[in-house]
């Protein structure tokens, strides 16, 4: 099972945009929430600051992406370990369900907005891996970052089918991603649906875990 982090394990999605707002202000360039759902969930940093630059109407030079990206990622830390949360009963089902179910993160944020919010929570060693955007090449809607999941779950389960590797995801990008790679993707409007989303699947999940166990 492979979650996605943002939009799907946490609710950081706000935290984003007003971070992006923040980081932009100096260009006289703002974007609503309904704008920036549609255009900008699920995209990189890179992309993110690129739609900002030509909105305001500067040239893409590498100085001035580097500069937006850095004023953004600025804004989202000093907020994000504090504000972040995982659901509490998405916490429980990982504690419950980690030794008997082979989870992973896959995400195409940067492992400082991952891996501090996974250890605050307390559910950082449920996972068998974290997979961040600085792991892989190619960013979601790219396969690059799944298919490197599966390899993950390959070396340690051998010929595990791709079809049996169920991931949660909230962004046409992120699922595009993993549907490319061949994984069976359960989509989910945001983090509150998360719960109901995991006992619809415990019953198969049962199956999985016994079948793990005579391996």
């Amino acid at each position: 099972m492979l979650f996605d982090f943002d939009g799907t394990l946490v609710d950081s999605e706000y935290l984003h945009h007003e971070s992006w707002l923040e980081a932009v202000e100096p260009w006289g360039v703002t974007v609503s929430w309904e704008d920036y759902e549609r255009q900008l969930v699920g995209i990189s940093d890179r992309r993110a600051c690129e739609f900002f630059l030509r909105m305001s109407g500067q040239e893409l030079t590498a100085e001035r992406i580097e500069s937006g990206r850095r004023r953004k990622q600025h804004a989202y830390r000093r907020r994000s370990v504090q504000e972040l949360s995982v659901h509490p009963e998405v916490r429980g089902w990982l504690r419950a369900n980690h030794a008997g179910v082979p989870i992973g993160v896959v995400s195409s944020s940067a492992i400082p907005d991952v891996v501090p919010i996974l250890r605050r929570q307390g559910v950082a060693d449920c996972f068998r891996f974290v997979i961040c955007g600085d792991h892989v090449q190619r960013l979601k809607p790219d396969p690059e970052p799944y298919v490197l999941a599966l390899t993950k779950l390959r070396a340690q389960f051998g010929a595990l089918a791709s079809k049996n590797c169920l991931v949660f995801e909230d962004s046409d990008t992120g699922i595009r991603a993993a549907t490319t790679a061949g994984l069976t993707v359960h989509a989910v409007e945001s983090p509150s649906e998360l719960p109901i989303a995991l006992q619809s699947w415990d019953q198969r999940i049962d199956g999985v875990t016994a079948a793990i166990g005579e391996l």
